[in-house]
């Protein structure tokens, strides 16, 4: 199970564009939003939550990806969100959420945006830990899941699927920054792992494998003249008077 989550200070309005927006269709499609009852909610009542987090000036961004060798159905995404936004959030007395399920990948997984009072949302390690659980329990994992090595011969040919881990890992990433172009990056991730996987160069290595080329006797003298040049330390004036910036946890 993979569950990523943010906050952010302010109203809702782009989280909800970003999950309503259908990648699968064209520009004026939208996925529908849910509330925790898992009724279909109507434009007015979309538009009721983005105002009620504006006055929160207070929203959770939460990512619930199952592991894509259990073959999770993207009505089974849905259900099993609903099951995971009751077991907790929804029981907290000022927070309302929405969710929807994006299907334009391989694997559907669900976004669900939260707004309330600050204290109820705000999320420690242990806090994310714990919600990690209860969705791989909503989920059924891992008894749903397994290793797509152990699949019979005679099991179909997409039998515990596999996606690449770091991939999934990089475009949610993505997502949960709001990255209208979160596909992208999971193309190029996944592409790389393809070419690792049948030991072929990537972009980032290739480079390196032709430095290791042999040189010519003048061009390996201009070598090193330019690893000599490297190896003296440049002082950034500009950048030794600029004060170090507090960076806190979320970042």
């Amino acid at each position: 199970m993979m569950l990523k989550t943010d906050y952010q200070e302010g109203g809702a309005g782009n989280l909800v564009d970003y999950i309503q927006r259908d990648r699968e269709q064209d520009a004026g499609a939208t996925v529908d939003l849910r509330n925790p009852a898992g009724r279909e909610l109507s434009d007015s009542e979309v538009n009721r939550f983005v105002d009620k987090s504006r006055e929160f000036g207070f929203q959770r961004h939460l990512i619930v990806s199952p592991d894509p060798t259990g073959q999770y159905s993207p009505e089974e995404v849905r259900d099993n969100t609903r099951e995971l936004v009751n077991s907790g959030l929804a029981q907290q007395p000022t927070t309302d959420c929405v969710y929807g399920v994006h299907r334009d990948t391989e694997f559907p997984h669900a976004h669900i945006a939260a707004t309330g009072e600050r204290a109820e949302l705000e999320m420690g390690r242990e806090d994310i830990r714990q919600m990690r659980e209860q969705a791989a329990t909503a989920f059924e994992e891992p008894a749903r899941t397994r290793d797509p090595t152990a699949a019979p011969r005679d099991a179909p040919e997409d039998i515990g699927r596999v996606v690449d881990e770091e991939a999934r890992e990089q475009y949610h990433e993505a997502e949960l920054s709001l990255n209208p172009e979160a596909e992208k990056a999971l193309k190029r991730a996944t592409e790389k792992g393809q070419q690792k996987d049948a030991g072929q160069p990537t972009a980032e290595n290739a480079s390196d494998e032709r430095q290791t080329e042999p040189l010519s006797e003048r061009a390996a003298e201009r070598a090193e003249e330019q690893a000599a040049t490297e190896r003296e330390p440049e002082v950034d004036l500009e950048r030794e008077q600029e004060p170090e910036r507090e960076v806190g946890w979320w970042q």
